[in-house]
C-alpha cells in the first residue's frame, strides 16, 4: 500500500514518468533518513518522495531509506546524528534545532506568519535563500522546508479570551522560545514530553497544550481536553537537514537529485499538509471537540515582547522584516 501511495505521488509529480521495470543492481550509495512522525504521514511521506526521485534520478546509483517514528531516536538525537555523520537526513521540529542553530529562532516567533499561505510564499521565496546561507555556516545543507501545521489552543476547560489563560498550566515543546510565548499570554508555560500528554492531561498535570488540527485528532486529544480554541498562534516548520560535509562529499549528479527532490517534496508536504489540516477541523467537530474562535489581537500584542526579547540582531531584524514583507 505504501509503495503504491508513493507511485502515485511520484507521478503527480511526473518525476520523470512511471519507474522503470528493469532490475537494478545494488546502489552503490546507500543514505539514510530518519524521522519523528508515523509511517504515511505527511513528512514520512514527503522523503519517501525524496527517496523515488532519488533513485530514479541517478539510475539506481544512489538511495535513500527512510526509517520513520523516531525508529532511530528522538529528533535530538537525530539532529547529533546527521551532524557527526552517523545519520544522512533528517527532519526535526525547527524548535529543537535552534539549540545547533541559534538563528532559526525566527521561525519559532509567535504570530510569525499571517497564514498558511503566507508561509508557503515566504518558504519558496527569498527569505528561504537567505535562511540557506545562516545554517551553511554552522554546517548544514538545508534540503527544504516541511509545513507542520498552525497551532491552536487545546484545554480542559473552556477558554473563551486571552483572560482566562491567567494562571493555567499549557504545555509547550521544550523551547524557550514557545515558553516565552505563552508566558507572555498570561499561562504557565509548562514543558513536557509529547509522549506523556495524553495522560498528563487526563490526570491534570496540565490544563492545555498547543497542537494543530492534526495531531490534536489524530492522538485524540479532544477526549481528554475537548475545548479547541483557533487562534492560530504560529505556524510550525520542519527544515530538512542533512551535513554540508557529507553532500560535498557525494558525486555532482547525487547531489542535484537531492536538491531536486528536496525542493518538490518540501513544496508538496507543505500544500499536502494545509489541506490534510483544514479536513481535520470538520472531524474534529464530528468528534465532538468543542470549537471556537479566539480573538487573535491581544495574543498578538502580547507576542511583541517576545520578538523585543530575542530579536535583537540587526540581521536578524532584517530577516523578519523580509518575511513581514512577504505577499
Amino acid at each position: 500500500m505504501r509503495k503504491l501511495l508513493m507511485s502515485a505521488i511520484v507521478a503527480v509529480f511526473a518525476l520523470g514518468g512511471a519507474l522503470s521495470s528493469t532490475v537494478v543492481g545494488a546502489a552503490d550509495i546507500v543514505l539514510k533518513a530518519g524521522h519523528s512522525q508515523n509511517d504515511g504521514e505527511p513528512m514520512d511521506l514527503g522523503l519517501e518522495m525524496i527517496a523515488e526521485h532519488l533513485q530514479e534520478a541517478t539510475g539506481g546509483k544512489a538511495t535513500l531509506e527512510v526509517f520513520p517514528n523516531m525508529q532511530l531516536g528522538g529528533e535530538v538525537e537525530m539532529i547529533k546524528q546527521v551532524l557527526t555523520g552517523s545519520l544522512d537526513i533528517t527532519s526535526p521540529s525547527n524548535a529543537p534545532l535552534t539549540n545547533f542553530v541559534p538563528e532559526l529562532k525566527l521561525f519559532d516567533m509567535p504570530f510569525l506568519f499571517r497564514d498558511q499561505d503566507h508561509m508557503i510564499a515566504v518558504l519558496r521565496g527569498p527569505v528561504l535563500q537567505e535562511i540557506n546561507k545562516v545554517v551553511a555556516k554552522r554546517g548544514i545543507r538545508l534540503l527544504g522546508v516541511y509545513n507542520v501545521g498552525v497551532r491552536h489552543l487545546m484545554t480542559k476547560e473552556p477558554v473563551t479570551s486571552i483572560e482566562d489563560l491567567k494562571g493555567l498550566k499549557i504545555r509547550t515543546m521544550q523551547s524557550k522560545y514557545h515558553m516565552a510565548a505563552w508566558n507572555a499570554f498570561g499561562a504557565n508555560a509548562t514543558p513536557i514530553s509529547y509522549a506523556e500528554l495524553y495522560s498528563s492531561l487526563q490526570t491534570g498535570v496540565v490544563d492545555g497544550a498547543e497542537a494543530a488540527n492534526t495531531n490534536y485528532y489524530e492522538k485524540k486529544f479532544y477526549e481528554v481536553a475537548p475545548n479547541w480554541g483557533q487562534v492560530g498562534w504560529t505556524i510550525l516548520t520542519a527544515p530538512i537537514i542533512m551535513s554540508e560535509e557529507k553532500f560535498q562529499s557525494l558525486p555532482a549528479d547525487v547531489q542535484t537529485a537531492l536538491l531536486e527532490g528536496g525542493a518538490k517534496a518540501a513544496e508538496w508536504e507543505q500544500d499536502h499538509y494545509a489541506a490534510v489540516d483544514a479536513e481535520r477541523l470538520g472531524m474534529l467537530e464530528a468528534a465532538g471537540a468543542k470549537i471556537t474562535a479566539l480573538d487573535p489581537v491581544p495574543f498578538r500584542e502580547a507576542a511583541k515582547k517576545v520578538y523585543d526579547e530575542f530579536l535583537t540582531d540587526e540581521n536578524e531584524k532584517r530577516l523578519l522584516q523580509m518575511i513581514l514583507d512577504t505577499k
